[in-house]
């Protein structure tokens, strides 16, 4: 497992990727099984940090070899403070998609509270990264899911310069410089240090020489290349990209030494092997200039040992723009494009003639910042900010703010001991899984796979149906779904259906008729905001119009995040300031659907208007056995004692049967969270049972409650959360309380109103006939405040180990 967790996936595979470098077909192929190593190496290493970690410990975990362990960590620990630092290049968007499993490492990475790279560049594609595989959302140094988040930082790590200028005053360093100046006196001297890798660009560095040489004949015999390619990876030259690469720079070598080399000098002195550490100082000591090549390298602290080797003597740095190394000490070096080869002939004939007040120039700048920005230095600036983050996961540890698991044994016994049960539940996400984290592939989300969202299975739509029938207990779907997914799902059950959020009421199979719950109601805006979804359809890709009958919706879940914002936001101000600027329409932009529907037209208003609905509905469900929630009262019919006035009584009347079970589970968006409101507002005429409701999650999974509020099932697809101010002790005692009243949401009225009226089923392309609407309800979401972070001092390095071999230098 260690073999091919290290070498296969994370230096063969990821290392590959990460550098620009295509993906070889054998590698895919063996792509699941390497990928399992890998996993078991993380959750390994995970599970030594874990133990030894303390509250208030700091756990830092270093490159791509554990990018899984800060998630790992996260679920382990919930409260725990994790930083992250990726020591290569984070490629772009457009290579890292590339990677099979590029949702699992980016999951992983996003555990840790900061994630910190060399420049930014590379976080720049790190989050470009985020938004197109996860669809989550990108703010200025951060990434945004739901109530968590992820700080973003660059910091670019250095070196202990003192270390190389303490070797420089060693008498064994002084007489390896006395002994190369000897060597190669009269010669200026090119020096290139690198792993013998494909990014370090060594054939690169080799045709430049070359082309140098061809084009300055008179420095033929004056100068001299002294390349040392050391090998880091034990398995590598068994590799056919290495010999091949070994065979190139070998045939290379020869021809540059065949063409221009004499008698007594030859122009590359080509070393294949490793150097002591004293003897790679002299080589910065000697050298004239520093030429690194590479095509792709995340920092590459080369350049930063020869300039602080060169204090004094002023050597001339040349590297290669694709180094991160380049972005910091570029004003004090000279920078070119390995690729092309004409102008890096050119720059190195520069350097070999720059004037000794430009050197000095260049050698101040470049030596200022390595002085500067030192190791330490960059180890402070990582952990002081990561101290300084306020928490972004709640304190799960803390009792004060650990989620209460639903207790199934007491929901069980309230249910039992009630007379009279109303369950209110939704849809998707609830009675079916939520699309939006079972699919594997987020392209499945298409027009003609959102038909198969709603579809219940077998084994969930009997217990439904078998709940439905006890004739104490009334079972209330609903859902913005239209009446024909609905009825497709409980055809023949006494299941109530509350289609399009609540418009429309089937009061199960003993009335098969569909009911218009909310009367006023203008659709006029539909067919204009039709075309215009549709204009914006055409010219933003992978995105698609729903229509329902009372609502309008333009899905962009799948188009290219940036540019799908842009045209998300051009819409809405076209839509706010154009054709829907004198309706009564509200328009709700969540999780990456823009929906246009009447206002108040909303699950809470449609919950009122059932529970106070009308009093020949009253009488009637009153004579049947399922006549669990509601009587007649005087000249008025209600809910559990209702009068003609449409409130309730503070006793139940004779014939009353009151509602003594109220269960209210969904996953709704944040719009429809008036719902929660409403059922909180009858909170005390329900005896003390425990009660739940959903999470505030939206549509698509983004959570906007805090996670201290929940209880959580098992299952994974209802999520139930504690109402504040209940209880989980069962009372047999009941006091109705007085319903909200509302001006805009009428309380009763006859059946010879108008308003009240069956509608059939709509045909294809007719909708509800346009009237006016007055608005209903207005439901805020109060913000919230998070725990204030505690200050922390131990550290948990964490360095990805290194099974039979060496790991790569973060050069």
């Amino acid at each position: 497992v260690g073999d091919v967790y290290y070498q296969d996936f994370s230096n063969n595979l990821l290392y590959s990727v990460f550098h620009y470098m295509p993906l070889p077909m054998h590698s895919a192929e063996n792509m699941s099984d390497a990928f399992h190593c890998y996993m078991v190496a993380n959750k390994e290493i995970a599970n030594v940090i874990a133990n030894l970690w303390r509250p208030g410990d700091l756990v830092w975990v270093h490159d791509y070899p554990l990018l899984l362990v800060p998630n790992l960590l996260r679920k382990e620990k919930p409260s725990m403070r994790i930083g992250f630092f990726l020591h290569i290049p984070f490629p772009s968007s457009e290579i890292y998609r590339i990677l099979p499993v590029r949702r699992k490492l980016l999951d992983g990475v996003l555990g840790a509270d900061l994630v910190g790279f060399h420049i930014h560049e590379y976080a720049r594609h790190f989050e470009s990264s985020c938004v197109r595989v996860l669809g989550v959302q990108s703010k200025p140094n951060k990434i945004v899911r739901g109530n968590d988040h992820c700080q973003i930082m660059t910091c670019p790590i250095g070196i202990n310069p003192q270390r190389f200028l303490d070797a420089l005053k060693t008498k064994q360093v002084q007489n390896i410089v006395r002994q190369l100046q000897s060597d190669y006196k009269g010669r200026k001297v090119l020096l290139g240090f690198d792993r013998f890798d494909h990014i370090k660009g060594i054939p690169h560095k080799l045709y430049a020489i070359e082309r140098f040489l061809k084009e300055n004949p008179s420095w033929i015999g004056k100068v001299v290349l002294l390349q040392i390619a050391s090998a880091w990876n034990k398995k590598a030259p068994k590799s056919d990209e290495y010999q091949e690469l070994i065979r190139q720079t070998h045939e290379i070598v020869g021809r540059i030494n065949g063409r221009f080399g004499t008698l007594s000098s030859m122009p590359i002195h080509y070393l294949q092997q490793s150097v002591s550490f004293l003897q790679l100082v002299a080589l910065y000591r000697v050298a004239d200039a520093l030429v690194i090549s590479s095509i792709r390298d995340g920092m590459n602290l080369v350049a930063h040992e020869y300039v602080a080797c060169q204090h004094g003597k002023h050597g001339v740095l040349i590297l290669s723009e694709f180094t991160g190394a380049a972005k910091s000490l570029g004003a004090g070096s000279l920078q070119v494009n390995p690729w092309n080869v004409q102008s890096f002939g050119s720059t190195l004939r520069y350097a070999l003639e720059m004037p000794a007040a430009e050197r000095e120039r260049l050698h101040k700048y470049a030596y200022r910042y390595v002085m500067e920005h030192t190791t330490r230095h960059w180890a402070k600036t990582f952990l002081r900010t990561l101290r300084s983050l306020s928490p972004r996961h709640h304190d799960l540890d803390a009792d004060k703010s650990k989620p209460e698991r639903l207790n199934y044994q007491q929901v069980a016994t309230a249910f039992r001991l009630a007379r009279h049960r109303v369950i209110i539940t939704g849809l998707q996400g609830t009675l079916v899984p939520d699309e939006a984290a079972n699919k594997k592939d987020r392209l499945r989300r298409t027009p003609s796979y959102q038909t198969t969202l709603h579809q219940i299975s077998e084994k969930v739509k009997k217990l439904i149906s078998k709940l439905a029938e006890d004739p104490n207990t009334t079972v209330i779907v609903v859902s913005n779904a239209t009446r024909e997914v609905l009825s497709s799902n409980f055809a023949d059950s006494e299941v109530w259906l509350a289609a399009e959020n609540g418009f429309f009421l089937r009061r199960g199979a003993e009335d098969p008729h569909w009911h218009v719950m909310f009367d006023s109601i203008d659709l006029s805006w539909k067919e204009r905001v039709k075309k215009v979804f549709q204009y914006f359809t055409d010219r933003t890709p992978r995105t698609f119009i729903s229509e329902h009958e009372t609502t309008c919706s333009w899905h962009y879940h799948d188009a290219q995040r940036g540019f799908a914002d842009k045209q998300a936001n051009d819409l809405m101000i076209h839509l706010r300031g154009g054709i829907l600027s004198n309706t009564s329409t509200e328009i709700q932009d969540t999780s990456s659907v823009i929906q246009i529907r009447p206002v108040g037209l909303s699950k809470g208003a449609a919950f009122q208007k059932i529970f106070n609905h009308y009093e020949h509905w009253a009488r009637k469900i009153a004579r049947s056995p399922k006549s669990a929630m509601y009587t007649p009262t005087g000249s008025g019919g209600g809910l559990a004692g209702g009068g003609a006035d449409g409130k309730f009584s503070s006793e139940p009347s004779g014939t009353s049967r009151p509602v003594d079970f109220l269960m209210c589970v969904g996953n709704l968006t944040k719009l429809d969270e008036d719902l929660f409101q409403v059922v909180n507002e009858y909170e005390s005429s329900i005896a003390t049972t425990p009660r739940a409701k959903s999470p505030r999650v939206d549509e698509q999974g983004a959570d906007t409650e805090p996670l201290a509020m929940r209880k959580t099932l098992s299952s994974p697809t209802v999520t139930l959360e504690k109402i504040p101010g209940s209880s989980d002790q069962y009372h047999p005692s009941w006091q109705p309380p007085s319903p909200p009243s509302s001006p805009h949401i009428p309380t009763h009225f006859s059946t010879e109103n108008t308003n009240a009226r069956e509608v059939p089923p709509p045909r294809p392309g007719e909708g509800t006939p346009p009237t006016t609407h007055t608005p209903l309800l207005d439901s805020r979401v109060p913000p919230r405040v998070p725990p204030s972070p505690t200050s922390s001092e131990p550290v948990i390095l964490v360095n990805p180990p290194t099974p039979n071999s060496t790991p790569p230098t973060t050069d």
